[in-house]
């Protein structure tokens, strides 16, 4: 590109970006208002807050006060509107997130000298109901594992017995299994590439042993004496046919919910598994017991760093919850093959 035609290039990029949103109309709607404040903001949100509020606004403003003009928009509907997202079980988040810009825009409107006063000035912030976590039950857990052999059988005992999430279960390498317990210290980042994809776990606390029950520890150790890199540690445990880690949302999507589908449950999701592993595990565990399993609580730096041990009686614990699963005969003993059912992440 020559040096002229690169500087008309610069003038374009540059106009583009601040170019003027468009004219309001004679009669505002909140949809022409916030249309127009949305694009003078376009330059100063993120990415990932933009995306998120367009979302709210289309899906639930929009709707019900988008064609409504200014001049005659009054707390009473917008009140209203709050009320009714509230109402249909939407988080306190969601509906703060409302709140929050549409004031913010019927402010813009009144420092632009469209509107006299903010009618959303005042809005009272609804109750709302805090949705309760789906966990599943002892005879889904069962059904799951009697639909599952192989990797599958041992990725949903993992999460179940040891309270792992999916990132950090896709990071899982050979040198991080040992007799009776996880390492776990690392975790996959779904956004990032290459080497990026692998970082840091959610919370310091995160980075920490977990207890493995007796016959998954037995499995696992079958598991990755088979392995087909079993000579290097810092395989993945649960690699794709490349030699990757998977990524969280391909290992639901293609792996997980179509064992879950054939076990009876419609609605599996890693989420619902942690919350699923807390909540039986709590049954066998103190509540001491079950904070170090999860690793809720965090630890001294000791115990993390140096001593790394597991206190008897939450390997007692975790070695109970598995007795209790299995012991109606609910799962097929896993046939651990590392060559099966290997797929791109």
């Amino acid at each position: 590109m020559s040096k002229r035609a690169a500087q008309d290039k610069l003038v374009e990029i540059i106009d583009r970006e601040l170019a003027l949103p468009p004219e309001l109309p004679r009669k505002v709607t909140f949809r022409n208002l916030w249309e127009r404040y949305r694009s003078l903001k376009s330059g100063i949100w993120s990415r990932a807050n933009e995306g998120p509020l367009q979302s709210m606004f289309k899906r639930h403003v929009l709707p019900a006060i988008g064609d409504w003009e200014l001049s005659e928009l009054t707390p009473d509907p917008l009140q209203r509107l709050l009320n009714q997202i509230a109402s249909r079980g939407y988080s306190k988040s969601l509906v703060q997130h409302i709140r929050t810009y549409v004031r913010a825009a019927l402010e813009y409107a009144v420092d632009e000298g469209i509107l006299g006063r903010n009618p959303a000035r005042n809005l009272e912030f609804p109750k709302t109901t805090k949705s309760r976590s789906r966990f599943y039950s002892l005879e889904e857990v069962r059904a799951f594992l009697a639909a599952s052999t192989g990797r599958e059988n041992l990725v949903f005992r993992i999460l179940l017995f040891c309270g792992l999430r999916p990132a950090e279960l896709l990071a899982l390498r050979i040198e991080d299994v040992e007799t009776g317990r996880l390492r776990i210290d690392e975790a996959v980042k779904d956004k990032e590439k290459g080497q990026n994809r692998i970082g840091e776990t959610k919370t310091e606390s995160s980075d920490a042993w977990v207890s493995v029950p007796p016959d998954l520890d037995r499995d696992l150790h079958g598991w990755a004496a088979k392995h087909p890199h079993k000579d290097d540690p810092k395989a993945f445990l649960f690699p794709t046919e490349a030699g990757t880690a998977y990524r969280v949302g391909n290992f639901l999507k293609r792996v997980m919910k179509p064992i879950a589908k054939v076990a009876g449950i419609a609605d599996f999701d890693f989420r619902a598994m942690r919350s699923t592993a807390s909540t039986l595990f709590q049954v066998h565990g103190t509540v001491k017991e079950t904070q170090g399993q999860m690793r809720h609580a965090d630890p001294s730096t000791t115990l993390r760093y140096y001593v790394k041990v597991i206190p008897e009686n939450q390997h007692k614990a975790v070695a109970d919850f598995e007795r209790s699963v299995m012991k109606k005969g609910g799962n097929r003993r896993s046939k651990a093959k590392p060559g099966g059912l290997l797929m791109k992440g």
